[in-house]
């Protein structure tokens, strides 16, 4: 039987089965899965634990072995077989499946291999496995996902992060599950007490405690453009992180967007400000900002801020800091961007 990862919590919630087959090239959310089979199996009595790294006959042969061998400190034992190939001969998948058909009812088999291609996974000998078993089949996490993933390991730890926080967090990693454990494990070993804000995720990353974002982006608003660029020059002095300064500025464009949009449909933008989130003190630093600029224009500084990411990513050719100045600028007042000059999203 098949059963998305996502489901083995509840699946092992009532039942653990003799055998089961994980397949993926993600490695935290693959430990993830084995961690969970084998903590269900420890609450039932699975003292012991036999791991094999199956890369010769001789390996194949002791699947065998410990399948039939009785455990020398309990009645029951969780074998766990970890295979780095993709592709099995004709010798070797008799003895897996004459292992999966035979399983001793006292122990619990688990077979870990890498992504495996669709042709092996509908091969005969394949499916016979899934027969005697649960197959769990592990894939990337999908980027809109992430935010979710890491929020569920922070519950774990009874780590409360702000949507901002979280946010901030998911901008950082790019999609790399070790890095995001990491972090997750850089903020478990503070102990935070109560939730972690935006200020707070920010301090964490970077190090540093003198970064106010809402004092940043209120400036830039506020069209204090020399204040924000001798702040902009201690951020790079102070090594902090670019991904950090584009994933503010970037949400605090969207939110400026958005109501420009519902201001052209008559809507009052002070409603979409707090529909948005935006704090009411806040507000008319945000209502006067709209008010000097065009949507047309919000619209090509969200397509440059898209450019940027590439470039932190290395994607783009340039200089992040002199960009992010230019960027920064523009939406003082300044006007420095131009779609005469937008040069970075055209060149690579």
């Amino acid at each position: 039987m098949k059963i998305p990862v996502k489901k083995l919590e509840e699946h092992l919630s009532k039942n653990l089965a003799n055998l089961y087959i994980i397949c993926g090239d993600e490695p935290i959310l693959v430990k993830e899965a084995q961690d969970q089979i084998r903590s269900k199996a420890t609450s039932l009595g699975f003292s012991e634990r036999k791991s094999i790294t199956c890369s010769s006959k001789e390996d194949y042969a002791e699947i065998g072995i410990e399948n039939n061998s009785l455990s020398l400190f309990s009645e029951k034992k969780i074998i766990e077989v970890k295979f780095s190939k993709k592709k099995f001969s004709k010798e070797e998948i008799p003895i897996l499946t004459n292992v999966c058909s035979q399983l001793n009812p006292d122990n619990t088999l688990l077979l870990i291999f890498p992504k495996l291609d669709k042709k092996t996974i509908a091969s005969p000998w394949f499916k016979s496995l899934e027969q005697f078993g649960i197959l769990i089949e592990i894939w990337p996490i999908k980027s809109n996902e992430l935010i979710y993933w890491i929020k569920n390991q922070l519950s774990r730890y009874q780590i409360d992060l702000s949507n901002d926080a979280v946010q901030l967090l998911t901008a950082r990693v790019e999609g790399n599950l070790v890095a995001a454990s990491h972090e997750i494990e850089k903020i478990r070993l503070l102990e935070p007490e109560g939730q972690i804000g935006l200020n707070e995720m920010l301090n964490i990353c970077s190090n540093s405690e003198k970064f106010d974002p809402y004092q940043f982006i209120d400036d830039l608003l506020a069209g204090k453009s020399e204040k924000s660029l001798k702040v902009l020059h201690s951020f790079k002095n102070d090594g902090f992180e670019e991904i950090f300064l584009l994933w503010l500025i970037t949400k605090e464009l969207r939110i400026l967007y958005r109501a420009k949009e519902d201001s052209e449909k008559g809507i009052d933008p002070k409603i979409t400000f707090r529909r948005l989130g935006v704090w009411e003190k806040r507000i008319p630093i945000f209502y006067n900002s709209i008010n000097r600029v065009k949507i047309n224009y919000l619209r090509m500084l969200l397509s440059q801020a898209s450019a940027l990411d590439l470039l932190i990513k290395g994607l783009r050719k340039g200089d992040i800091w002199q960009e992010l100045t230019l960027l920064a600028l523009s939406i003082s007042g300044r006007q420095i961007i131009s779609p005469k000059n937008i040069r970075l999203l055209v060149d690579s």
